[in-house]
């Protein structure tokens, strides 16, 4: 007795919007990273009509919705709060943080949502456009970065918007950041498909991804190549045993983040590195030596959301660090939220490597380099990084969906 295979559902709308957000990653990526948050926000609110049909698992936003609910008390302690009679005021709106997560987690996560329901003809489509988009803005941040940005100024000058020489070189730089998180759903889809030479497309890939950041002056996507490769190259060829053991390590730092640096500074650890480390990185370790010292007055509730901002020049903005950010702002209740929603990340991996370790390796990577970067470089609330964020989970799942056999 034999059965038929019941016919996969053809996902035409999903597969367009798909494909639209691929194509729409070398232009982003180099001319205006931070317009990412707007495209994955419009990718968002394309294919919200089709949650409903299709139905799909929503259980990392039911995750998320605790640190949300958090972060929005904390506003009545925050000495970052806006108060209500600013809030009709763009520019206050615009800086209303908790507010603006509210929609990202509404919009992001439909977009993670709905394009995970992608049919596997849509998904190699959508595959596809990622590659070549992934190796266009490779190929253009390698190029301008050994220019020293001489392309984006010379586009900038013509649009009458010119900009100075060291600050076109950070615009530049930051078009290594997605290129780190899009290397291995690349790198799956190559291998999936046995493209001829895919072994050097995915290598020239990586250099050239290196390659712009060490142009542009970008420590964290090298890092996070680094990082990536060797949780890769750990789960690709080990399987569970380094999945299960990636829990823990991405855990820990959410967890104890402030009081190892609280030691290191006590230890004189701290005055060790100092020492050794160039200008930017003595930067970060007096940030977060301060942020580390000021976590201790409110440890369990934290100083508020945003609060990061009211220190002035002990902290430019944010603390370059994750999960400190998160104590400082959230204290230890914010702290453990987020790091029970990146460990329950590594736990989905374990799972991904017991169905293909191809899969799980792609995922670990990807989930590590992300880590990465937030550990040493961008505020936990900017909007472009939370988008890359959930562009790579898209980016996995296309790529995991178009490597899969037809049954």
């Amino acid at each position: 007795m034999t059965s038929e295979l019941a016919p996969e559902r053809r996902t035409p709308w999903l597969g367009a919007v798909a494909v639209f957000l691929m194509a729409m990653i070398p232009l982003v990526g180099y001319l205006a990273p931070l317009g990412f948050a707007p495209l994955l926000a419009l990718t968002g609110l394309l294919v919200t009509p089709t949650l409903a049909r299709a139905r799909p698992p929503m259980l990392p936003i039911f995750v998320l919705l605790p640190l949300l609910a958090w972060a929005l008390i904390s506003l009545h302690w925050s000495p970052a709060a806006p108060h209500l009679a600013d809030l009709k005021k763009d520019k206050a709106l615009g800086a209303f943080t908790a507010f603006k997560l509210a929609l990202e987690l509404g919009f992001y996560g439909a977009a993670v949502a709905a394009l995970g329901t992608l049919s596997r003809r849509s998904a190699r489509r959508a595959g596809a456009v990622m590659i070549v988009a992934a190796a266009a803005l490779a190929l253009i941040t390698a190029l301008d970065g050994a220019l020293q940005a001489k392309i984006f100024q010379a586009l900038r000058r013509a649009s009458h918007d010119p900009i100075r020489p060291d600050l076109a070189m950070v615009k530049v730089s930051m078009g290594a950041y997605p290129l780190a998180l899009l290397l291995w759903p690349c790198a799956r889809i190559l291998d999936a498909w046995r493209v001829r030479g895919r072994t050097i497309i995915i290598a020239a890939m990586a250099v050239l991804t290196i390659a712009g950041a060490h142009f542009t002056g970008a420590d964290a996507p090298i890092a996070a190549l680094l990082a990536g490769g060797l949780v890769w190259l750990g789960v690709r060829l080990i399987g569970k045993p380094v999945a299960r053991a990636l829990i823990p390590i991405v855990a820990v730092p959410f967890i104890f983040a402030p009081m190892v640096v609280l030691w290191s500074v006590r230890s004189g650890f701290i005055a060790w590195l100092h020492v050794l480390a160039p200008p930017s990185w003595d930067a970060r370790l007096n940030i977060w030596a301060f942020a580390a010292n000021e976590t201790v007055q409110h440890p369990l509730r934290g100083w508020g959301i945003d609060a990061s901002r009211m220190f002035g020049n002990a902290i430019p903005l944010h603390t370059h660090d994750a999960a400190i950010q998160l104590w400082l702002e959230l204290g230890s209740i914010g702290a453990a939220l987020a790091g029970a929603f990146f460990a329950w990340l590594a736990y989905r991996v374990v799972g991904l490597t017991g169905e293909d370790r191809r899969d799980g390796a792609m995922a670990a990577a990807t989930l590590v380099a992300y880590l990465t970067i937030g550990g040493i470089s961008f505020g936990v609330w900017q909007e472009w990084w939370i988008a890359l964020g959930a562009l790579a989970a898209i980016a996995c799942g296309v790529a995991q969906k178009s490597s899969a056999s037809p049954r």
